[in-house]
């Protein structure tokens, strides 16, 4: 759209404020012209823009904040378990849980820790008692409502628990060692040292490893002959020519005597969990 005077009706120049014709003076009208449609579309654009990535950000945030939130819950768990020995849920430390039997000379005691935290103790193969309680305090173990500590110390692949005393003992015993019911002797073949006397007729164990049981041993002799293990106190510890029913550990001191036997024998020990031969040694009885 041009612009005219609106006196005498000449064409205006551009931008000036008198008429070149008539010199009155005149006020002219810019022409806006409407923005096209793809400039629209890019102002559009322009404004949504910044929402959306608002709105992107802000999720972003949330999903940061949340695996942050997850990971100290997961270090949180790992740390109560690695210092307390137990469970995130408070439950008893599954290490433990189960029947041991303590390594003693005569019948073996069997502990049973149990998975709400009773103890109950007794001889093996016999009806256990409730003696109290038990709980894992970092590197110690209470027993009896807390009345004594050890330190503790699994071995033989978790198979085997020292304790230690921690502190004073008051009565209690100051060292013990036990193994996990059902697992005595069979990962690996004992040591064993013996010694021959042709006077007493008896073969004596002068070394053997922990937890070595009489029933897990089997003997043969050569020639056949009559023979009962005894203790180190010299108490058979069952019928003659069987170690089947013995539930003891073997002990130093523990021996195998002749009865009713003369010549010259050969005795050999089997380790029946790993089917290995211990030794074998020859006896004039």
């Amino acid at each position: 759209m041009s612009n005219n005077c609106p006196n005498c009706g000449a064409e205006l120049i551009e931008d000036t404020k008198f008429c070149s014709a008539c010199g009155k003076k005149v006020k002219q009208h810019s022409v806006t012209q409407k923005p096209t449609q793809p400039q629209q579309q890019e102002e559009q654009h322009q404004i949504s823009e910044p929402s959306s990535t608002m709105k992107k950000s802000r999720k972003k945030l949330i999903i940061g904040i949340s695996v942050i939130i997850i990971a100290l819950v997961v270090a949180i768990v790992v740390i109560v378990y690695l210092l307390s020995g137990t469970s995130s849920l408070g439950g008893a430390d599954t290490r433990f849980v189960g029947e041991w039997e303590q390594n003693m000379v005569g019948n073996p005691v069997l502990w049973k820790f149990n998975s709400d935290s009773t103890l109950e103790t007794g001889p093996s193969e016999s009806e256990m008692n409730n003696v109290g309680t038990w709980n894992v305090n970092d590197t110690q173990l209470c027993l009896y409502h807390n009345a004594v500590c050890y330190t503790y110390e699994f071995s033989n692949n978790g198979n085997t628990l020292t304790l230690n005393i921690s502190g004073e003992s008051n009565g209690y015993p100051a060292n013990i060692v036990m193994t996990k019911e059902g697992q005595q002797g069979t990962t690996q073949t004992p040591n064993i040292k013996c010694t021959t006397n042709s006077t007493t007729n008896r073969i004596t164990i002068t070394l053997i490893d922990a937890n070595v049981k009489w029933r897990d041993i089997n003997i043969t002799t050569n020639p056949v002959a009559t023979w009962q293990v005894q203790d180190v106190n010299e108490h058979g510890l069952a019928k003659t020519d069987t170690t089947a029913t013995i539930t003891n550990y073997v002990t130093a001191g523990d021996s195998v005597l002749f009865l009713v036997t003369t010549g010259e024998i050969t005795v050999t020990l089997k380790y029946i969990p790993t089917n290995a031969v211990l030794g074998a040694w020859t006896i004039y009885v």
